[in-house]
């Protein structure tokens, strides 16, 4: 572990330890949050992937059922397919349910409901992006049964090892579309049934995400796992930063 990330993690610590001697939100200040969290998570993870929406119509579409002039109708159900897969996510949390394959491909199923005939399957053909070759399909099943049954590692920061996952999950890219909402999804699944918040990719970050997905693909020959476990540490300690100063 480098001194960085090792700074990192203990401000994470830090600053969750502190959040839990807190006294508890006002339930209207804890709802607002939570609903201003998800249609926030919805507009980033699907801006990151094209979706034309912004955060306002996003919030229209989920609260008032209204279709926006003039935007693909695909990425009005690409958001009410996020908003479907982000509460049975919260069912995973509360029953505290490990993900295991079916729970990837049932979050998919819920989440790409405009692809019926390829939702909640893996993918059957070989493909290519930003000149990276993920997995080939042949070998999808095997990889994705070794790391969903793979144990955390007790030497390891539960961020390390979260982080760990979705790069390992990005690479195998199991599906033919949607594996970066569907990964960032289960990353707050997995933060979550440990204690930590939930955390946002957000627009800005968007830069930082793929320049720590590139690190792990190894294209210059030196394949890293840190540029990925420092990046969702900071976006962690920027959560619980937010939560601290929910109700101050």
């Amino acid at each position: 572990m480098s001194d960085e990330l090792d700074v990192l993690l203990r401000e994470v610590d830090r600053k969750k330890a502190e959040l839990g001697l807190k006294p508890p939100v006002a339930p209207d200040a804890q709802e607002a949050y939570q609903e201003r969290f998800l249609y926030d998570s919805i507009y980033h993870s699907n801006a990151i992937e094209g979706n034309s929406l912004t955060r306002e119509e996003i919030e229209r579409v989920l609260v008032a059922n209204e279709v926006v002039a003039g935007k693909p109708l695909s990425d009005h159900v690409a958001v009410l397919g996020y908003r479907d897969a982000t509460l049975l996510g919260q069912h995973y949390v509360r029953g505290n349910t490990r993900i295991t394959e079916h729970e990837v491909k049932r979050l998919h199923r819920r989440m790409l409901i405009d692809h019926q005939e390829a939702s909640g399957e893996y993918r059957n053909y070989n493909l290519m992006i930003h000149g990276h070759r993920p997995t080939s399909y042949e070998k999808v099943p095997y990889k994705m049964l070794q790391i969903c049954d793979a144990r955390p590692s007790e030497y390891r920061h539960p961020i390390e090892s979260i982080a760990f996952f979705h790069l390992r999950l990005e690479k195998i890219h199991p599906f033919g579309d949607g594996n970066g909402r569907i990964g960032r999804l289960i990353i707050n699944i997995m933060l979550e049934q440990l204690g930590y918040p939930a955390i946002i990719v957000t627009l800005d970050d968007k830069k930082a995400y793929y320049e720590a997905l590139s690190a792990y693909d190894g294209l210059d020959g030196n394949p890293r796992v840190q540029p990925m476990q420092a990046l969702l540490a900071q976006l962690v300690i920027r959560q619980l930063d937010e939560l601290l100063a929910l109700g101050a």
